[in-house]
């Protein structure tokens, strides 16, 4: 462990275990919006009876950097950033990494832009896990420590018990202006699609039977200025001395 104030110099090369067991936490993840790769609904496409091609390599922790180093790049434009169109985003995404990689693997567009929406999700969610760390105010915690933590809840919270190995894109996110502007997009779609969704689930339960089918008896819950309040379903009629008193 790393003691007292001691920096990390290479959080790439920490190394942390990850226990069995898990923490119980508010689930703080994002939803990353699907992109439409093609712009419509794709065809199932009929079974081949050739044998399947060669599946490509998976990135490695060199290839994610330069995707990352892309899409900052390409976001950070100060002339194309804000206007250009999807396709054209990830047209010179792809050419950067094509003009950037150390290794020898030729990655398509689709592919690049794939990987980098799993990296995007990833370093999310282990970045709400570590400001959820850092929160406590741990004393004498180190980064290390911190980073420890965040990774065990990080699989605490995944569905199928996952470890976070992505630390070599966090570490170059993290502090970057323009991924702390991504994760606040993030948050503010989230937000709008809970929202939308108790909208949709309120609008969707079924109200109280009436007619012939209720009880005309049985009180009916009412929404009131926020407050559920009781009302009769029949309205009693007026007593004999409102009754005097309409008739003057």
């Amino acid at each position: 462990m790393v003691q007292g104030n001691q920096d990390v110099s290479d959080l790439e090369d920490l190394k942390f275990s990850i226990p069995n067991e898990t923490k119980q936490i508010e689930q703080t993840t994002t939803e990353v919006q699907e992109i439409d790769m093609e712009g419509g609904v794709v065809a199932p496409r009929p079974r081949s009876s050739r044998p399947n091609p060669k599946r490509s390599k998976n990135f490695d922790s060199k290839e994610d950097l330069v995707v990352v180093s892309a899409w900052l790049n390409v976001s950070k434009d100060p002339v194309h950033g804000a206007i250009q169109s999807k396709g054209t985003f990830w047209s010179r995404i792809h050419v950067y990494f094509e003009d950037n990689k150390t290794t020898p693997f030729s990655r398509s567009e689709s592919s690049i832009m794939h990987r980098w929406m799993n990296i995007l999700a990833q370093v999310n969610k282990f970045c709400a896990c570590y400001e959820a760390i850092e929160r406590r105010n741990q004393s004498g915690a180190t980064i290390q420590d911190k980073i420890s933590d965040a990774a065990e809840m990080y699989m605490g919270l995944d569905q199928d018990n996952k470890s976070f190995t992505l630390i070599h894109c966090w570490n170059k996110l993290k502090d970057e202006d323009k991924w702390k502007t991504k994760r606040r997009e993030l948050a503010e779609q989230e937000k709008r699609n809970k929202n939308k969704k108790q909208k949709v689930n309120a609008q969707s339960t079924p109200r109280q039977q009436t007619g012939a089918q209720a009880n005309d008896d049985a009180p009916v819950q009412v929404q009131a200025e926020g407050a559920l309040v009781q009302e009769d379903a029949k309205k009693r009629p007026p007593g004999q001395k409102k009754a005097k008193e309409a008739l003057k």
